[in-house]
């Protein structure tokens, strides 16, 4: 839920309010942080997404997708960047594809 949580609301991985969620436990952002990376890095969400996807897929309304993007400014770097001359910064790059009832596909 925190994961979710944080893709969500875009915070801090440090900001996330583990008290919420584990109460007394003695629990680190470092420790989700770390989870989140390992199943990213293994493919762990994708094959749940696909999973998902293709259980429900009845209930897609696949008549009309919504196609969105955008360059944002990447500050701190990262893997895959490029420069815009627009925005006279380095940006990385957000594709979002949606069905007709707004749910996301990619």
């Amino acid at each position: 839920q925190l994961i979710v949580k944080r893709l969500k609301t875009g915070c801090q991985w440090r900001e996330l309010s583990l008290k919420e969620y584990f109460g007394r436990e003695k629990i680190c952002w470092q420790s989700i942080y770390y989870y989140f990376n390992k199943w990213s890095k293994d493919g762990s969400f994708r094959k749940a997404w696909i999973g998902l996807s293709l259980l429900n897929k009845r209930k897609l309304e696949m008549s009309s997708l919504q196609l969105d993007g955008s360059h944002t400014p990447s500050r701190m770097g990262g893997e895959k960047l490029g420069y815009q001359a627009r925005k006279k910064a380095k940006t990385t790059n957000s594709i979002f594809l949606c069905d007709n009832q707004g749910q996301m596909l990619a």
